[in-house]
């Protein structure tokens, strides 16, 4: 059980190495990004990296998952993993491209169709060398190639937006060129192409992939609907103008969906392994409870700070953004909950449960946006995230006990998301002395969440340190 925490501790400091200064070199860029494209065209160019994110399931028939979830077994042949990864992949590319007279038609897309294809292939083909670099165990040339693809798409967005001046075009391409760069870097460094041969395509092991993989196509399109529909419905309801200020704010939660998915990627590796149930559920529980104690603080903290965020990482025409971000990051805090549960179907291999949680969530998620966003604006869409992503985690929460009973310590949770909710309210509705009342607000969640949290790092990097003195 130990070597498990320190595994888990040793890779989240790995993946937090890589993500965490990758992500940020691209959260300080969005100050560049608001001053070079006008609100209206940083809308779009969102809208068309996030409509390209749609097409890429279809694409890689979500075979990245199944890349990750057996290529971890280490029974399993790579040679047979990478291979069917690669089929996969431009199988459903043959599929999406059946599709092009059909997406030709959507005005918004019609002049960049033939660039968010060509974004799709290379970003399909990227993600599969990724995720099996990844499940060879080469965690740190994971995260090195984080790295060294988020400072190619700087270098060419600032070559392209500034020196090209190509706008919308320039900020798609950016990101093509730097995939391309991130597939030839791990291909010669992991040595990849030798891991690729038609001769290696085992039927047993497509069809097994294909089952856990195939039902994740329409969970990952129905998690897009719950974090990125929202933008169509504002684009096509509101104005572009305010479409552009709600993009720059659902930019400021990534800092805890960054800190979240240094975490996951870490997790999903510790999860897997041989320990009896009982062990597992032990497992779950400790770490479960810290994890959300930690997205609480991170909540409470970012509605704290939303118009300094604001100020300092946007062009001053995009102040107004601070508004939507407090429902913003509630709602991303009760996705990382949900991707936490979402753990438990992995481990059980139940895609179809992951699917079908995601789906529902889906749903309310539209109804709610078209009942919402007409009276409420761009935060009636927030509103409608917020309410998805939570409804979500009770449902899986609930569910998956009758796989991993996980012991939450619920008088902290309901306390604690009550004082979140009476945060928002006072951020948003600006009351006298809302600045103390915020202030206050945020100490005791501080306060509720902060021992656990204190314990469990003292305990973690005491055995961590334990283990690198032993080694030396």
């Amino acid at each position: 059980m130990k070597n498990k925490y320190a595994r888990l501790l040793g890779n989240t400091m790995i993946f937090a190495i890589g993500t965490f200064s990758s992500k940020v070199l691209v959260f300080f860029m969005m100050r560049y990004y608001t001053a070079v494209l006008d609100t209206a065209d940083f809308g779009i160019s969102d809208l068309i990296t996030q409509s390209a994110n749609v097409l890429i399931p279809i694409a890689t028939v979500s075979i990245t998952s199944g890349i990750i979830r057996f290529g971890l077994i280490r029974s399993n042949d790579k040679r047979q993993i990478f291979s069917i990864g690669v089929v996969a992949v431009f199988c459903g590319y043959a599929f999406l491209l059946v599709l092009y007279p059909l997406l030709k038609q959507i005005d918004t897309f019609a002049p960049y169709l033939f660039l968010i294809y060509l974004y799709v292939l290379t970003s399909s083909l990227q993600q599969v060398c990724h995720q099996f670099v990844r499940a060879k165990g080469h965690v740190r040339l994971y995260a090195l190639d984080g790295i060294f693809r988020t400072v190619c798409t700087i270098l060419f967005n600032v070559l392209f937006l500034s020196g090209f001046k190509l706008g919308i075009i320039g900020y798609v391409l950016s990101i093509i060129v730097a995939d391309v760069l991130s597939i030839i870097g791990l291909s010669l460094i992991d040595e990849l192409p030798k891991y690729f041969s038609l001769k290696a395509l085992n039927p047993v092991m497509a069809r097994a992939m294909l089952r856990y993989s195939v039902p994740l196509i329409l969970a990952t399109e129905c998690n897009w609907i719950i974090s990125m529909s929202d933008r169509f419905f504002i684009e096509n309801m509101r104005t572009s103008h305010e479409l552009g200020l709600y993009a720059v704010s659902a930019r400021i939660p990534t800092i805890m969906i960054l800190v979240s998915s240094i975490f996951i990627e870490a997790w999903q590796i510790s999860t897997i392994n041989d320990s009896s149930r009982r062990e597992q559920e032990d497992f779950f529980t400790k770490v479960g409870n810290v994890y959300q104690a930690l997205v609480f603080m991170l909540i409470s903290g970012i509605i704290l700070f939303s118009k300094v965020f604001v100020a300092i990482f946007a062009d001053p025409s995009y102040y107004e953004a601070w508004k939507y971000i407090p429902l913003l990051v509630i709602g991303s805090g009760f996705a990382c909950l949900s991707n936490f549960m979402n753990s438990i179907y992995t481990l059980e291999k139940k895609s179809t449960y992951s699917m079908a949680t995601v789906v529902l969530g889906a749903f309310m998620n539209v109804v709610l946006n078209v009942l919402m966003i007409p009276r409420y604006g761009a935060n009636g869409a927030a509103l409608a995230t917020a309410i998805s992503y939570v409804a979500m985690f009770l449902i899986r929460a609930i569910h998956s006990r009758k796989y991993i009973r996980i012991r939450w310590q619920y008088a902290r949770f309901i306390v604690s998301s009550f004082v979140l909710i009476l945060q928002s309210y006072f951020m948003l509705s600006e009351v006298t002395f809302w600045i103390p009342i915020e202030i206050l607000l945020c100490a005791v969640i501080i306060i509720l969440n902060g021992d656990d949290l204190i314990r469990a790092f003292n305990k973690l990097f005491s055995k961590f340190l334990y283990k690198m003195a032993n080694r030396t």
